[in-house]
C-alpha cells in the first residue's frame, strides 16, 4: 500500500482531535534557539485530570530527571538543576524556565500522566543559535500575506499536486526563537505537533490544492508559516506571513503614538493641576497672613498702651475705674 493510500486510510483526509500515524514515529515538536533564558512550554491541555507532570533531558539515550509537578504535592526540582531550572508562576501549566548555557543544548521532554487520555509527550530541542539560523533564513520574504480573525479558523493554501506522488509534506511555524512543527508526513511516517493535534485539519488529493486549516486561532498564532512539499517530480517551499486582521504596522504605530501622546497629556495635566493648587494655597496663606497683621495693627492703634494683650489691658482699666468710684471713710 502506498504512503498516500495509507495516509488516506488512517485519516480519511481529516486529521482532527487525534494524533494520526500509520506507524510509530518520534519527532521534535519544538526547536528552540539557545539563549540566556529559554522557556519550554509543556502546555497542559486541561481537558483531562492531571496525575503528574515531569521533565527529563535526553543525554546520549539516557533520560536525566529535571523536575516533577504533582497537583497535590506541588513541584520538585532535582539537585542537578536547582540553579538553572524554575517553574513559571503557574506550575499547573507545566512550563519551565531554563537558564541556558552551551552545556544545556540538547533534547528535552515533557511528560504528562493524565486520567482518560493517558500519557501526553512533548519533545523539545535546544540548539546552537548558528544552527538555528541555518535552519531558517531570517528576513526571508513571504509569498503570501494572511490575516487571521481571533476565534475563527485560518486556512493556508500551499499549492497544487498536479498528479505528482508526494514524498514529504511539512508544515511549520517559525519565530525568531522557535520553530514549531505543525505536521510532517512522509511515505512511511505521520506526525502532528503536540500544540496542534486538536486544532488542525489537512487534506489533499491528486490534482487538488494542498491546504492546512487551523481552528480557533488567537493572536498567539501570528508569525511566519512554512509549507515544504517534496514530490516525485520536484519540490517547493511556500512562506505565509500571518498577522491579525485590522492591525498593520501603520495602525500599530498610530496606536502606540496615540497611547504615548495620551500619557504625555495626562502627565502634563496632573502637573498643571498640582501647580495651580499649590499657587492658590500660597495666595490663600499670604492673604490670611496679611489679614492677621492688619488686625493686630488695628488693635494696637485702638489700645496704644497695650501691645501684647490689648484685651487684658481693657480689663485692667475697667477694674481701676471701679476702684475710683468707691468712697473711703475714716474715724478720727
Amino acid at each position: 500500500m502506498s504512503w498516500l493510500a495509507c495516509y488516506l486510510f488512517c485519516s480519511g483526509l481529516l486529521l482532527l482531535h487525534k494524533d494520526v500515524a500509520c506507524e510509530e514515529y518520534q519527532n521534535v515538536d519544538s526547536t528552540m534557539k539557545r539563549q540566556d533564558v529559554v522557556v519550554l512550554k509543556c502546555a497542559y491541555p486541561q481537558m483531562s485530570k492531571m496525575i503528574q507532570l515531569s521533565w527529563v533531558k535526553n543525554i546520549e539515550g539516557v533520560k536525566h530527571k529535571i523536575a516533577v509537578y504533582n497537583p497535590s504535592r506541588g513541584e520538585h526540582i532535582f539537585p542537578l538543576y536547582n540553579q538553572s531550572v524554575t517553574f513559571l508562576s503557574t506550575s499547573i501549566s507545566g512550563d519551565i524556565q531554563l537558564r541556558a548555557t552551551a552545556a544545556e543544548e540538547g533534547s528535552y521532554q515533557c511528560s504528562i500522566n493524565t486520567f482518560l487520555e493517558g500519557v501526553l509527550l512533548k519533545q523539545f530541542a535546544v540548539i546552537n543559535p548558528d544552527t538555528f539560523k541555518a535552519k531558517f533564513a531570517k528576513g526571508q520574504a513571504a509569498d503570501t500575506q494572511v490575516l487571521l480573525v481571533p476565534d475563527n479558523s485560518m486556512t493556508l493554501s500551499c499549492g497544487y499536486l498536479d498528479g505528482d506522488k508526494v514524498v514529504q509534506l511539512t508544515w511549520q511555524r517559525v519565530t525568531e526563537e522557535e520553530i514549531s512543527m505543525i505536521a510532517n508526513f512522509t511515505q512511511s511516517q505521520s506526525f502532528i505537533g503536540y500544540d496542534y493535534r486538536r486544532r488542525i485539519q489537512t487534506d489533499y488529493m491528486p490534482h487538488q490544492n494542498i491546504s492546512l486549516t487551523i481552528q480557533n486561532v488567537t493572536t498567539n498564532d501570528v508569525g511566519m508559516y512554512s509549507c515544504h512539499v517534496v514530490t516525485s517530480n520536484g519540490k517547493w517551499t511556500k512562506l505565509f506571513d500571518v498577522s491579525v486582521e485590522g492591525v498593520t504596522d501603520i495602525t500599530m504605530f498610530l496606536i502606540i503614538g496615540a497611547v504615548a501622546f495620551g500619557s504625555l497629556v495626562l502627565v502634563i495635566s496632573v502637573v498643571i493641576v498640582i501647580c495651580v493648587k499649590r499657587r492658590k494655597k500660597r495666595k490663600r496663606n499670604k492673604k490670611q497672613f496679611k489679614k492677621g497683621i492688619a488686625e493686630r495693627n488695628y488693635q494696637r492703634r485702638a489700645n496704644p498702651n497695650s501691645y501684647a494683650a490689648p484685651d487684658i489691658y481693657d480689663r485692667a482699666n475697667s477694674r481701676a475705674a471701679g476702684y475710683q468710684e468707691e468712697s473711703i471713710y475714716a474715724n478720727l
